[in-house]
């Protein structure tokens, strides 16, 4: 039984395991997904060596990483969230990546508020950044909704990103004005 990090009204997120290879290889190999975030994945032999030497392997280096949404209401995996440390930046980034069907539904916006409570309170991660490709409007706009600042443009991994930051501190200070 995998255990549920944390939940929202509507989905649970728990780390990704070996068996959700068909998902994860579903999510990871969607150009529609992928637009925005790199290369789709070319088979599931790939995806299942980026799942184990990457994904799961960030849980135990890391304490934490991306993780699997899954729909309360049927069980299935629709998703991929949480915080990514970043080596080269020092930095957590915090995404999300839907199955498409859910795109426009309020899901992105459920899962994130909650996603960054975690990895604030439980993780204990001092500061959150999104990068995004800045034709990605859809993107920008879901992390400023969830109080994320837009904070210039970054090159990573050669790519000019908008950089979005939301420190732990400034989201403390907001949760208190909504108590």
């Amino acid at each position: 039984m995998n255990t549920i990090l944390f939940e929202t009204n509507r989905t649970m997120v728990r780390k990704w395991t070996p068996s959700d290879i068909s998902t994860y290889y579903l999510l990871r190999s969607d150009p529609l997904i992928m637009k925005f975030i790199g290369k789709p994945l070319r088979d599931k032999r790939q995806a299942e060596e980026f799942l184990i030497s990457r994904t799961i392997a960030d849980y135990s280096k890391h304490g934490y990483g991306r993780y699997a949404v899954v729909l309360k209401a049927s069980g299935d995996v629709i998703g991929n969230t949480g915080p990514l440390y970043l080596k080269d930046l020092g930095r957590n980034d915090l995404a999300i990546s839907l199955l498409p069907q859910y795109w426009g539904l309020g899901y992105g916006t459920e899962i994130l508020k909650e996603c960054v409570r975690y990895a604030f309170e439980k993780l204990a991660l001092p500061e959150l950044i999104g990068l995004v490709d800045p034709l990605n409007v859809a993107s920008s706009k879901l992390l400023i909704k969830i109080g994320m600042i837009y904070s210039g443009k970054i090159t990573y991994h050669n790519e000019i990103c908008n950089l979005y930051t939301l420190k732990k501190q400034d989201w403390s200070n907001k949760m208190m004005q909504f108590e």
